[in-house]
């Protein structure tokens, strides 16, 4: 009898490390940015007024929230030629080389490299690629409505300049500073490994 116990006790301990195991997966919730529920846009000032806006129709990534540890996630990655402007005018010259250049660059990514998660609120630390360029961005998050596994409300915004990122500016086209916003709702995947 006492021999038995011992590998009784390993089968035991074996069980609960899955449990646990399980337990901490289960604690990673995933989410997917599609172009139906998440909205990029981006704002350029000129001399501290709104001088253009515009948003990108065709957006995708994932979004892994790890509310218990350090594995949260954000990846998006975005067309540039889905640009839409409200005024028509500008959406070719917004795509063309002298700004975006979205037949040379057809996509901008941002991949972050950490993520620190305070009650609803994050701030994304990564990496971001637009016109040929990585420069690191931190985007500020609010998580608003997050139920596991189903569907998360979000907001999100960033800063960059223009120059960092071989764009033009200046007099005639516009301020260095760009505001960056993403926004929307986000569904629920399944658990993240």
């Amino acid at each position: 009898m006492a021999a038995r116990t011992p590998a009784g006790h390993r089968k035991n301990s074996h069980w609960w490390l899955f449990l646990l195991l399980s337990a901490r997966l289960a604690a990673n919730e995933s989410y997917r940015l599609d172009s139906t529920n998440t909205r990029v846009s981006f704002t350029v000032q000129h001399f501290g007024f709104e001088w253009i806006n515009a948003r990108f129709s065709d957006v995708s990534g994932e979004f892994v929230l790890d509310r218990a540890g350090p594995k949260s996630q954000v990846d998006v990655t975005v067309a540039i030629g889905s640009l839409d402007c409200p005024d028509p005018r500008w959406n070719e010259r917004l795509r063309s080389p002298e700004w975006l250049d979205a037949r040379r660059f057809p996509h901008m990514t941002y991949h972050s490299t950490r993520i620190e998660l305070d009650d609803q609120r994050a701030v994304a630390s990564g990496d971001l690629t637009l016109h040929g360029v990585t420069r690191p961005v931190v985007l500020t998050v609010t998580l608003l409505n997050c139920t596991t596994g189903s569907q998360c409300r979000f907001a999100a915004h960033g800063r960059i300049r223009r120059s960092e990122f071989g764009l033009p500016h200046g007099l005639l086209t516009g301020g260095d500073q760009v505001d960056i916003a993403i926004s929307g709702a986000i569904e629920g995947t399944t658990g993240a490994p």
